[in-house]
């Protein structure tokens, strides 16, 4: 029976139902389940898997645009996104059409529909595969949505695996230390498959290295950053575009046709939307969707490389499932003046909470009506103290103000 033709309008708000009928589950056998009623199109994908906990899209995007520059037909899953379910679908760097999308949902929703407690993200990793097979893709970038190990996309069938830089994030899930978020992550290690892995804190590098030496893997520490001029700011990226740089050569073993010249052209080009982004000049205005301690930190350096000694005015927003006081921790040596905003999202702390909080810490902040009220007040405010603007601590913020301005979500300079 052929599936239901339905719009983009319709198939956002049913796959919107499967996150509350089902939240957040860790575990592979819907997934699995669910592919073998679709055809297993992951089998015969050739897959480079990320995990991490900072910087997987950033390397997943440069990885992208490297292999797009040697001609390879490539396939990209990301999550999450700023503005549309698209963004999460990418085919030679751009974006699945709202209708193509549509349409694929239906297919995956009427066999997930078969299967007890299927989860968001399992349905549209479900419709990567897909998606990917159905066009003829030559290699897939996959990022992992949580963890690694019983992470939906680790029914891959990988060639190759990235592993960004660890810290905490989702300790209820995770673990409460390093080494067993780390464990989780490394899950996505397979025999035979060369791992290419960020500089890490030495307790999370030693699960690393235990996982890869079990499944007796190639693998290579990258902790240097390239030294080249890169469309990004901060140290970070320059670590995340070594990252991906390794990961390149490392497909050599796989018979890949992967030139230097042509992976530094794809990473050099890569433009990653709301991460440490330059939106505005007179006053500098960046758009971050960091939401944890490290990615917050980042953020700040960035900043103090680029604009060294400048006060920052910060547009704040978290949802509660993060560290608060961890991140107001981290805010407090640089931040002149936070402005606490309310997300739109259910989940989040208020701006009346954050601006409590803040206070307590000891940073002088402010609230707004909405979050184009907030970033007009940073302006605002950034001028009158000669300070960088900043909006960071969710994808949700920094997707409202895509939303509204209708930024570009372009991955690519061309």
């Amino acid at each position: 029976m052929p599936a239901l033709k339905i719009s983009y309008a319709q198939a956002v708000r049913r796959l919107e139902t499967y996150v509350r009928s089902a939240g957040v589950k860790p575990g592979l056998a819907r997934i699995a389940a669910l592919l073998r009623l679709l055809g297993a199109p992951q089998d015969t994908l050739p897959v480079i898997h990320i995990a991490g906990t900072n910087g997987k899209g950033s390397v997943a995007l440069m990885t992208t645009n490297a292999l797009r520059e040697c001609d390879y037909r490539t396939g990209t899953y990301l999550s999450p996104h700023l503005v549309d379910y698209t963004e999460r679908l990418l085919l030679n760097g751009r974006e699945i059409s709202r209708r193509a999308f549509a349409a694929l949902f239906a297919r995956v929703d009427r066999a997930a529909r078969q299967i007890t407690g299927v989860t968001e993200f399992e349905v549209l990793t479900a419709m990567a595969f897909v998606y990917f097979r159905e066009n003829k893709v030559e290699i897939a970038v996959l990022e992992t949505g949580l963890g690694g190990l019983y992470d939906a996309t680790n029914v891959c069938r990988s060639i190759l695996a990235i592993i960004t830089p660890i810290s905490y994030d989702h300790e209820d899930l995770l673990g409460k230390t390093l080494s067993a978020i780390a464990r989780e992550k490394a899950g996505i290690i397979k025999p035979g498959v060369p791992v290419a892995c960020a500089a890490q804190e030495p307790a999370a590098l030693a699960e690393i290295l235990r996982q890869a030496e079990k499944q007796e893997n190639e693998i290579k520490i990258v902790g240097s950053p390239l030294r080249f001029k890169l469309n990004l700011y901060g140290r970070h990226q320059a670590c995340n575009a070594a990252l991906a740089l390794e990961a390149m050569r490392l497909l050599l073993t796989k018979n890949f046709y992967i030139p230097r010249r042509l992976i530094l052209n794809g990473i050099q080009k890569t433009v990653v939307p709301a991460r440490v982004q330059k939106w505005r000049d007179n006053p500098p205005f960046f758009l971050d969707s960091g939401h944890n301690p490290q990615a917050l930190q980042n953020l700040l350096n960035a900043l103090e490389t680029e604009y060294p000694c400048k006060p920052v005015v910060l547009v704040f927003g978290l949802l509660r499932r993060k560290n608060l006081s961890a991140a107001l921790a981290i805010l407090k040596p640089r931040v002149e003046l936070l402005i606490a905003v309310d997300l739109p999202a259910a989940d989040a702390y208020s701006s009346e909470e954050i601006a409590a909080a803040a206070g307590t810490a000891g940073l002088a902040v402010s609230t707004a009506p909405d979050i184009i009220s907030a970033c007009a007040l940073a302006r605002r405010e950034a001028k009158k103290r000669s300070a960088v603007a900043a909006a960071a601590g969710s994808f949700r913020l920094t997707g409202a103000i895509f939303r509204k301005y209708k930024l570009s979500r372009n991955i690519s300079e061309v």
